[in-house]
């Protein structure tokens, strides 16, 4: 079972790539799902980000408020650190239980595709991968189509900041592509990528 890493910046187009790979057969584990998980059920993760954060993150039903958490925790460095802190011990944990289940099947699928935006951020996710793709694009390109999906430009500018650039990607990455062309011709490079490099191996 082959495990590729997908990362990226905030609109770089990891979401896009993830879809290819998908119709291609990939399971994709997308850790943002993972973290939404883990901050809408119950649970000490979820607990611990309210304590740190303050009530004003916790919605009337006890999930975490997402947009309300956003706000204060990109806000500055030491907040983002404080809830990477939190949030991605136990985001590895929970992938690694779903790998290890994937493995245990009758018929273990032939590649699985991490998606971690925080991949330098955060190294210890290279723990169960055998490669990483970044995704890269320049920052007004990823910041249009933040915009386009309803995210305020303070956001996208806050979340960007908060974030490694696509020269530290590069560093750790095994393969790069780049998405500036329009989604037609990123989905053709994708699919040609998969076919070439990722399928032959994870037979």
């Amino acid at each position: 079972m082959y495990v590729l890493a997908l990362t990226g910046g905030l609109g770089s187009g990891k979401s896009t790539a993830a879809e290819v790979f998908a119709d291609r057969g990939a399971v994709v584990i997308d850790l943002d799902d993972v973290a939404r998980t883990l901050l809408d059920e119950a649970s000490a993760v979820r607990d611990r980000v309210i304590e740190e954060f303050g009530p004003d993150v916790r919605r009337d039903d006890g999930a975490v408020d997402r947009a309300a958490l956003a706000r204060v925790a990109f806000a500055t460095e030491d907040a983002t650190r404080r809830l990477n802190a939190i949030m991605h011990p136990a985001i590895l944990a929970a992938v690694a239980g779903a790998l290890d289940t994937l493995a245990l099947q009758g018929e273990p699928p032939q590649a699985v595709v991490l998606v971690v935006p925080l991949l330098v951020e955060s190294p210890l996710f290279l723990e169960p991968v055998d490669a990483v793709l970044a995704i890269s694009a320049n920052e007004e390109t990823r910041i249009a189509r933040a915009l386009a999906r309803g995210m305020s430009r303070e956001d996208a500018e806050n979340r960007l900041a908060r974030q490694a650039g696509d020269a530290e990607r590069r560093e750790i990455a095994d393969y790069v592509i780049d998405n500036e062309g329009t989604p037609e011709e990123f989905r053709a490079i994708v699919a040609e990528f998969w076919d070439a490099e990722i399928a032959p191996r994870g037979r």
